[in-house]
């Protein structure tokens, strides 16, 4: 029997086509064939087939559990290479199918390599084979069909097309002269007799097989016996091909059925008779392969002009999880239904700000932020379109979709002239807006191909129509919406929800179209478009006085009476005010407040034309509008060269808060009322669906127009509740014990830490207004405490100062003073309750300069602790803290499990990545360039101490806004880390699970180009032959999935609303391009539990579904600061507080230096934590 597949053929097609077109001579054995044809699913594995062709050599085929476990790697021509590779250089793992070369014909060979469970493209130089023997497996590139052919010369160059296959030589003309098919055959005394015509059902060959072709298709299926052979025989050969082709077929299902040299069924039958020979044979290769390795020279791999890969492929999912209960859930996806086809126009869009009167081609655009300034284009757009003069142009687009910047996309085209239309938004402000409209392109989004399976390896392409598609479907919801941030619609609410005087909260919606699998199964025939739909809450400034507005800050009456004000006050008020829009009641005109100046009204002058004379500003509003200042003595505001008295403004609505300008009160508010109920989550949701806030019903407009309308319901999904872990504590000083994990917590009373810390000399510093006996009772229970759990802390401190002055100068001399007196290496520090600049400056003093330990605890703590009959809770959580930051170790996970087992062991290192930004300042001030020159933070953690939960850290400053790690830095903490590993264990990791927080869909390339790079990089550098398996898992809680239990109604408790911790989902709404799930580490308390989203990028490891689910549903129970799972595995958590910790350690230094406009650069090297606390978690 022979097999012969060409060219591209989706999985389903090809079970299909195999059921009604593979034919053997009896029922019997066409009964085998369709058994083993409808069991392609069970099969996972390729076999491995070589075939070597030399008289010297007889085919022969080694198998080792269903694959062969060797990359072969070639130079030349192919099997010589083979002969003088030694096996030690032979890669693991990979399903590799190779045919042998005739020296003689060396042009009439072709390769064929399956890397793993989908088609690898090699990329050649030269002659072929070399490059694959020397591009490393982080530079494969995923997808493509790699087929070479042996060649004459070294200048020849291969090219394989996408649909089939071409070779191409150097003057770029196929070698067989045809255009797009290309047909192979074995070089040998077997010939298969060609057809006269490719479309011919059955074909005799010299075997007595046949060629079967596929109607509709370029693939073909070569399936016969040799006439030699009996019925029985042949029945029994052709099943066990059929079932081999079964086991291909299925391996390579993602992607897609390629073109494959014929092999024969023979052989794959012989070849396990032959194992000896291939033993033998590795034995002289050994011997004869020494000088070839140093005769191949290094080759660069392919790049793109910026010397990064042009393209980047990510693990495929390998199975689909079973471990667990069984649970059915809502998830807030709606599904969508669609025409095959959808015509779509787009249209280029040029746009011109300037001053009224004063049209030019320069942008003088006031300094609104990049969010600011795109809303401002998309309602200026908007009244355009609405207004009378350009009706007749926007007859026919009734539904259009503008992004606030160049790209205008329309469901009909725009009538315009043949040099395009100019048209002017006129504004309430002093500048209006030019919008130049170029022709119409007709495009054509092919959704029924869009959501092939066939056409998985197009990610990139997709990303480019799905885009359209989000932009059109978004039409109706962006015009009713007064703020667009994100896929976030905003409007008022009804009945507004204030927040105090200043803020109130707007109800939004979140739209996002998505491509998912949209079933159970791994290999769905076809696809799923859905879309994602969450109701949002932001704070909004309320429309109201500037007066009115700072009245939280400043007292009315002082208001009136004050007429001096600090540099401290007008700070306060620069806080407040830059950046807002406020409208001038006088003239009506918008402005954005750039600064607030320390004159006011009778001070400032300025000369006035219209008077003809110098003039104060108090006077001009007299004269010229005849209003009375009511508080002349204010600080006036100022737009470029215009300053104005803060009463006669008002402020703009629909302007979002940013958090920064959120204080404790305001935001704990906000969280409040933002936290609404699953129940209360899904009927908001389903509500906006059901009246249609999208416009996409299907007897409404836009989905009459377009043919893309939604159901009203949400997707159903099985999820599976994973089985919680036993915690490891001691239950003495020497003998462990296991808590029971319950709802996601246990208990710790009576027992022990896991490794408890030893504390001799440390010391209670008071910065605040506590009184010396409140603050002594809570120390002493809370040392108490600490004994009880093990802690071998001094019942006696070594010092007690008190109510110690909030100076930089006082605090680094006290500092001082408990090195120099007392060896202090621990203190215990009461803050008062605001939130400043004095911690930040005091952990920077602690760590930096004087290696003491510090942990802060705020006066509301306290008082809290004094006032509550039962504070066992509140002194056991300071407890944990005292011992983790002290060296100890809290708990451990009980090695119960087999995943436990496996992975939580000598041996295996786990690392957590973040970088902490700073925030957007979207100003051209001062403070603009402040938060310019704020780099960005790397914080990098991993577990090299003394067991699997004791993490050591690093942080790096990086260029602002950077998310990329720099590779000369992040290579330099990875040696760090392993070479502290190394230290503490023996041994350097075998296993190395990295997980990656604060990276977007967009970045994902980035991180497996270069990121995965530098790891490598770091791993030579320490040891030429290192090379640990790399597994990189990007971690984010940035998504609005949510899920709801089906059976959950108004009167249901809170608690019992929320998915239960453990829960899983990898099937229906995952993406069918990347390798992710969705799991719940921790119990929801408040709110709707906000279900954490996991990509493996990177999989050296080759973990299964369950495996990798458990072990990091397992890191979600080591964190070290609670009695209970949290939301994500603990080295993402440690990973963010210690980029958290490097910005505020920055800040201090730049406090400490006194120059706000240094470069970072310069004091990098004062945040290197000091040696003697860095061999513990002193950030916890």
């Amino acid at each position: 029997m022979q097999i012969r597949i060409a060219t591209t053929l989706p999985y389903h097609q090809f079970k299909e086509w195999c059921k009604e077109n593979v034919k053997t001579r009896t029922a019997r054995s066409r009964t085998r064939e369709g058994n083993s044809l409808m069991k392609l699913r069970k099969f996972l594995l390729t076999p491995a087939v070589i075939y070597k062709q030399d008289s010297s050599n007889q085919p022969a085929m080694r198998r080792a559990h269903g694959l062969l476990i060797r990359r072969i790697s070639f130079v030349n021509n192919g099997w010589r290479e083979l002969k003088e590779t030694p096996s030690r250089n032979w890669k693991t793992l990979c399903q590799a199918i190779m045919f042998g070369v005739s020296e003689k014909r060396p042009s009439s060979i072709s390769k064929f390599c399956i890397y793993q469970s989908h088609l690898a493209r090699i990329s050649f130089v030269n002659n072929g084979w070399r490059e694959l023997k020397e591009t490393p497996l982080s530079n494969w590139k995923i997808p493509c069909q790699a087929i070479m052919f042996g060649v004459k010369s070294r200048n020849s160059k291969q090219q394989i097309h996408k649909q089939h296959f071409l070779m191409k030589n150097k003057d770029n003309k196929h070698v067989n002269g045809k255009k797009c098919k290309t047909e192979f055959h074995k070089a040998s005394t077997r010939q298969v007799r060609r057809a006269s015509s490719l479309a011919a059902d059955r074909v005799q060959t010299a075997e007595g097989g046949s060629i079967l072709h596929i109607p509709g298709s370029k693939s073909q299926l070569k399936v016969g016996a040799s006439g030699r052979e009996d019925s029985r025989l042949r029945s029994r050969r052709s099943n066990c091909a059929c079932e081999r082709l079964t086991s291909l077929a299925c391996s390579i299902r993602i992607a897609e059925i390629c073109s494959m040299e014929e092999f024969s069924t023979a052989d794959v039958m012989k070849g396990e008779d032959d194992n000896k020979k291939i033993d033998d044979d590795n034995k002289k290769i050994d011997d004869d392969n020494k000088n070839t390795e140093k005769a191949t020279p290094e080759l660069p791999p392919p790049s793109n002009e910026d010397g990064k890969l042009d393209k980047c492929v990510f693990p495929i999912r390998p199975n689909i999880g079973s471990k667990g209960s069984k649970l059915k859930l809502f998830a807030n996806f709606i599904k969508l239904y669609f025409p095959n086809k959808l015509t779509l126009y787009e249209h280029d869009v040029k746009y011109t700000i300037f001053l009224r009167g004063k049209e030019s081609g320069k942008d003088k655009i006031p300094p609104y932020s990049s969010l600011q300034k795109r809303n401002l284009l998309i309602k200026a757009f908007s009244s355009v379109v609405k207004s009378a003069e350009s009706l007749k142009m926007f007859r026919k687009m009734r539904h259009y979709y503008y992004d606030g910047g160049n790209a205008l996309i329309s469901t009909a085209p725009i009538v315009l002239s043949d040099s395009g239309e100019k048209l002017i938004a006129k504004n309430n402000s002093s500048f209006d807006i030019l919008f130049q409209i170029g022709q119409p392109r007709q495009y054509v989004v092919d959704i029924g191909t869009l959501l092939s399976s066939s056409n998985l390896m197009n990610f990139e392409n997709q990303r480019t129509e799905m885009r359209k598609l989000e932009f059109i479907t978004s039409s109706v919801i962006s015009t009713q919406a007064q703020f667009i941030m994100n896929g976030n619609f905003f409007k008022p609410s009804f009945k507004p929800c204030k927040i105090g005087e200043r803020f109130e909260l707007y109800n939004g919606m979140f739209k996002s179209l998505r491509i998912i699998v949209g079933s159970e199964d791994l290999n769905p025939d076809r696809w799923y478009l859905a879309m994602n739909v969450d109701v949002k809450r932001a704070p909004f400034y309320a429309a109201q006085n500037v007066m009115n507005y700072i009245l939280d800050d400043f007292d009315a009456r002082t208001l009136e009476m004050k007429k001096k004000w600090d540099s401290s006050e007008i700070s306060i008020l620069q806080k407040r005010l830059i950046g807002l829009k406020v409208k001038a009641t006088n003239t009506k005109f918008v402005y954005k407040i750039e600064d607030v100046i320390g004159k006011n009204a009778l001070e400032e002058k300025f000369f006035c034309d219209e008077f003809n004379e110098e003039i104060s500003v108090d006077k001009y509003f007299l004269q010229k509008y005849h209003i009375k200042l009511r508080y002349p003595y204010m600080p006036l505001v100022k737009n470029r060269r215009c300053c104005f008295p803060m009463e006669i403004l008002e402020l703009v609505p629909n302007q979002k808060v940013p958090n920064r300008k959120l204080d404790e009160n305001a935001l704990s508010s906000i969280i409040r009322l933002s936290s609404i109920t699953p129940f209360q989550r899904k009927t908001e949701i389903l509500q906006k669906v059901v009246i249609s806030e999208i416009g996409l019903l299907k007897d409404g407009e836009l989905g009459r127009e377009t043919g893309i309308y939604h159901t009203k319901d949400f997707m159903t999904v099985t999820a599976r509740v994973l089985d919680s872990f036993n915690i490891l504590h001691g239950r003495d000083s020497r003998n462990q014990c296991v808590s029971t994990v319950t709802r996601s917590q246990w208990d710790m009373r009576n027992k022990h830490f896991y490794h408890t810390a030893k504390i001799d000399n440390w010391a209670v510093i008071n910065f605040s207004d506590v009184g010396i006996g409140d603050l002594k009772r809570f120390v002493q229970t809370l040392i108490c405490k600490s004994l009880e759990c093990g802690i071998k802390i001094n019942r006696n401190w070594s010092v007690l100062k008190d109510k110690v002055e909030r100076n930089a100068a006082v605090v680094e001399s006290v500092l001082r003073k408990l090195i120099r007196d007392h060896n202090v290496t621990y203190a215990l520090c009461f803050l008062p309750n605001t939130k400043d600049w004095f911690r930040g400056f005091l952990k920077y003093l602690s760590e930096t300069k004087y290696g003491i330990i510090t942990q802060c605890v705020l006066k509301k703590t306290v008082i809290k602790a004094m006032r509550d009959r039962n504070p066992d809770t509140l002194y056991f959580n300071l407890a944990l803290k005292v011992n983790s930051k002290n060296g100890g170790v809290n708990n451990e996970i009980s090695q119960e499990s087999d995943v436990i087992r496996t992975w939580m062991r000598r041996g295996v290192m786990f690392m957590g990545i973040d970088v902490n930004h700073p925030g957007n300042v979207g100003i051209k001030s001062d403070t603009k360039k402040t938060a310019d020159l704020e780099p960005s933070v790397i914080g990098v953690v991993a577990n090299c101490g003394k067991s699997m939960s004791d993490y050591r850290m690093q942080c790096r400053l990086q260029s602002s806004r950077q998310e990329q790690l720099d590779g000369v830095v992040f290579k330099e903490i990875i040696l760090w880390f392993l070479e502290k590993y190394e230290k503490n264990n023996g041994i350097l990791p075998e296993h190395l699970i990295v997980y990656r927080d604060g990276v977007s869909e967009s970045q994902f390339k980035m991180v497996v180009n270069n990121e995965v790079k530098v790891f490598h990089k770091a791993f030579k550098q320490l040891q030429e032959n290192y090379n640990p398996k790399l597994t990189v898992i990007v971690v984010t809680k940035r998504h609005n999935t949510k899920f709801f239990k089906t059976d959950i109604s108004a009167r249901t408790p809170v608690q019992q609303q929320n998915i239960p911790p453990g829960t899983v989902v990898d099937t229906a709404i995952v993406s069918p391009f990347l390798y992710d799930f969705y799991l719940c580490g921790h119990q929801g308390l408040l709110g709707t539990t906000r279900i954490s989203h996991y990509i493996v990028l990177l999989d050296d490891n080759k973990f299964d579904a369950d495996s990798i689910q458990m072990l990091t549903y397992a890191l979600c129970f080591t964190y070290q600061k609670c009695s209970r799972s949290v939301s994500l595995p603990s080295p993402v958590y440690h990973a963010h507080h210690v980029a958290t910790r490097g910005k505020e350690l920055f800040l201090a230094a730049i406090r400490e230096k006194g120059d706000k406009n240094v470069e970072f650069k310069e004091i990098e090297g004062k945040l290197k934590i000091l040696e003697n606390i860095s061999n513990s978690m002193f950030w916890a």
